[in-house]
């Protein structure tokens, strides 16, 4: 026999509190048992209902599809929409009906939907690839029940179903898994068609309730903070630190505890008044922390600091000062926050101090732009006069503004010196005095402007000639004066550089020629004078290239002599004496070959005498070098 049903309850009170719903990947429910730690395809016998256990006793099966009922014959495999009469046999009227009642319409159907025998073993829930469904199950109907008509208006079965829950005792430290077990198999559970009905009229119960609660503590709380306040102020106060049995302690020995008749309105009093004396401290702290913010700024501000002032000399002078020694709250004040006040200040005055050099320092440059500037307009007046020109020098253009007072303000101006300033103008004028060169050395040549005698009255005449060029002819007449010293200082270095090297190759061709009578065979006569050997000389090249230079014969003739005095002085030394050193080469004439000099003379380059000042040449790319 199944038993009654406050058995059948307790039977499954005691075993389905175990079991937990899954779902496989495939969506396929099974059982796992927490204890035993099994799982099954099956739904245990503890979980199944009065109406399933009686089921089990005929071979045919109940499934769902949507909301409708089918049934299917294990054996045969057929399936009706209607319950079969076999199946309704077995079932008692009473129980079946009861059943029907209080079973919900939108309860989970627990259909066979495979043999276990033809699958793989259910996955145990550690796997994690499973969802649980449902813990325990509902409670199996303690008595039978009729069944209960539904309600058509949704406000009359709201009100019936909260009835039920107020009846229950349901409060709001209840779960909904909680209240369905309590109100399954009651008539009023059916007032709502579906689950979800019946869960939000629940959960509007369930904060009705906390509604009502929170008001009631807020309105007891009003009344009873004041007077717990007042209580502790007059014990001595609350430390903001104070714990719940510090404060407790203080009241519990009061009257006024007694009204306090839950640990959430007490535990809630607590932080409101805790919460107030932090916050009334945290402001005074913030009332002191400003005002000696602002009383020891404003002490930093009476003291005189540079941006080297160090904080140990400000700290002992604050110290020492009247206004710190009558504050009380300053004295109070950390040091470390004292040290924060010092450096920002200490970087505004930083900041004043760069600003103050920096100003300063623009100031400078500017006066010394201006002095610069004057000095410049000083050099444009004297060229534009013509004192300045292109060859001047410091030492020549100095004492015509040695006097001028804008050129002791440059002296003691920063930045380029005075010659400097100088050497920047006359590298302009240079480079336009070379354009202008270039123009009157290609003139000059190419229409043989001679330059002899009166150089001057022949220069203007060959610049007022109509085939000169425009850029010379318009020049100032002492801009055409230094033109032409610069064409006679040229044409006078071509000449000394033509007579130089004439001289150079005069006296290298008579070296050789000396070298080659020395190595004259039959050897001349040297008591005889040039004129008698003359004659034996016609032949040799050395003679020949001489001869045909300009002052040849008397180079030959000078040559000659010269060799016979050295002949003659070699005569007289005795070369054969051994107390002669080997290395005494006076007689260069008579060295050998490989000691010879074989290269022409150095090109010493001269400066012009007149040149105080290295001039640099800007010529043009097509200049002549």
């Amino acid at each position: 026999m199944a038993g009654t049903p406050n058995d059948a309850a307790s039977r499954a009170q005691s075993g389905s509190m175990h079991w937990v719903e899954y779902q496989n990947q495939e969506g396929r429910p099974y059982w796992y048992h927490t204890v035993e730690r099994r799982s099954v395809w099956e739904k245990p016998t503890e979980l199944k209902t009065a109406r399933e256990r009686a089921m089990e006793q005929t071979p045919w099966r109940e499934y769902k599809s949507g909301v409708r009922s089918y049934y299917v014959h294990k054996d045969t495999k057929q399936s009706t929409w209607t319950m079969p009469e076999e199946l309704k046999g077995t079932l008692p009227h009473s129980l079946t009906a009861a059943l029907l009642d209080a079973i919900p319409e939108d309860a989970p159907a627990s259909p066979d939907t495979g043999t276990p025998g033809t699958a793989h073993t259910p996955q145990s829930p550690a796997d994690g690839n499973c969802t649980p469904i449902n813990v325990g199950v509902r409670a199996v109907p303690r008595a039978p029940l009729s069944s209960a008509a539904l309600f058509t208006n949704a406000s009359d079965a709201e009100a019936a179903f909260i009835g039920l829950l107020r009846a229950k005792g349901i409060d709001e430290t209840w779960t909904w898994e909680q209240t369905i077990r309590e109100i399954v198999m009651e008539p009023m559970y059916r007032a709502f068609r579906t689950l979800a009905e019946r869960k939000a009229a629940f959960n509007k119960y369930i904060n009705e309730l906390k509604t009502t609660e929170a008001r009631r503590r807020s309105a007891k709380e009003a009344v009873l903070r004041p007077a717990m306040v007042k209580a502790l102020h007059q014990s001595g106060g609350l430390k903001p630190y104070a714990s719940y049995a510090t404060f407790k302690k203080k009241l519990q020995t009061l009257p006024l505890w007694d009204d306090v008749d839950s640990d959430e309105l007490a535990h809630g009093l607590y932080e409101s008044i805790r919460d107030d004396v932090r916050k009334k401290e945290e402001a005074k702290e913030r009332a002191v922390q400003a005002h000696n913010t602002e009383a020891f700024t404003a002490l930093l501000k009476t003291i005189d600091m540079d941006a080297t002032t160090l904080w140990r000399d400000v700290y002992s002078t604050i110290l020492a000062s009247g206004e710190y020694k009558h504050d009380a709250r300053l004295q109070t004040m950390p040091r470390t926050e004292m040290l924060a006040i010092f450096e920002a200040h200490m970087r505004t005055v930083e900041d004043d101090a760069r600003v103050f050099v920096d100003a300063e320092k623009r100031k400078k440059s500017r006066a010394a732009r201006i002095h610069r500037d004057a000095f410049r307009a000083l050099l444009d007046e004297h060229i534009a006069s013509g004192s300045l020109t292109a060859r001047s020098t410091w030492a020549s253009f100095l004492p015509k503004i040695q006097h001028d007072p804008r050129l002791a303000d440059v002296l003691t101006a920063p930045g380029s010196a005075p010659q400097q300033l100088l050497y920047d103008a006359l590298d302009e004028l240079e480079r336009r005095f070379a354009v202008l060169m270039k123009e009157a050395d290609a003139y000059v040549k190419q229409h043989s402007v001679s330059l002899d005698g009166d150089a001057w009255a022949q220069w203007r005449a060959a610049l007022a000639a109509p085939q000169a060029p425009p850029a010379l002819a318009s020049l100032r007449e002492c801009e055409q004066k230094e033109v032409l010293d610069e064409l006679l200082c040229l044409a006078g270095r071509d000449a000394r550089d033509a007579r130089r090297r004439s001289d150079r190759k005069l006296r290298e061709r008579a070296d050789e020629l000396r070298y080659a009578l020395k190595k004259m065979h039959p050897p001349l006569d040297i008591d005889a004078p040039f004129e008698r050997i003359v004659h034996s000389l016609e032949k040799l090249p050395e003679f020949i290239e001489l001869k045909e230079l300009e002052h040849g014969m008397e180079a030959a003739t000078s040559a000659w002599n010269k060799f016979v005095r050295r002949q003659k002085e070699k005569l007289q030394e005795r070369p054969s004496d051994p107390t002669r050193p080997r290395t005494d080469y006076r007689d260069l004439d008579d060295t050998t070959d490989e000691r010879k000099r074989k290269g022409p003379y150095s090109n010493v380059l001269h400066e012009d005498p007149r040149a105080v000042r290295q001039r640099v040449r800007y010529d043009a790319p097509e200049a002549r070098p």
